[in-house]
């Protein structure tokens, strides 16, 4: 289910199987404002409401890397936003084309860890979905993989 949508940007989707949020993108060319609009606001409300225990965020489309100012809000609030509603995993599928996306991922993931949040790798969004339900007891319960 789509939560929300910034054309030519982002997609924000709901999994209710594996009670995750999947971002998907095709250009880090956003606004502060969007941008929390789209992840802080429409997307943390819906995980939190529907107990989402997962945020996937898929780059392999996606082109150009997050100004400064995304990449600190990220650090500085998203982190936080998501460990305060119950998110435990935080999944990037990895995209093989642009190391400046990659690199931007690795940027802001480095703040995972002081908000409890447990980082996974992988090479493609059907992993993803694999590695939720092989772990769907732990995402239910909030243990530790």
């Amino acid at each position: 289910m789509v939560v929300h949508e910034i054309p030519g940007v982002l997609v924000v989707e709901w999994n209710d199987e594996v009670k995750a949020v999947f971002d998907t993108w095709s250009s880090y060319t956003i606004k502060a404002p969007q941008f929390r609009e789209a992840i802080l606001q429409k997307g943390v409300a819906y995980a939190r409401t529907h107990r989402g225990r997962a945020w996937v965020m898929d780059a392999t489309q996606a082109k150009g890397a997050f100004s400064s100012e995304i990449q600190k809000l990220i650090e500085t609030e998203v982190f936080k936003a998501f460990a305060g509603i119950g998110i435990k995993y935080f999944i990037t599928v990895k995209s093989a084309g642009s190391a400046v996306t990659n690199m931007s991922i690795k940027s802001f993931t480095a703040h995972l860890g002081p908000s409890g949040i447990q980082m996974v790798e992988v090479p493609d969004r059907n992993s993803a979905m694999a590695w939720l339900k092989q772990h769907q007891e732990q995402l239910r319960t909030g243990a530790s993989v």
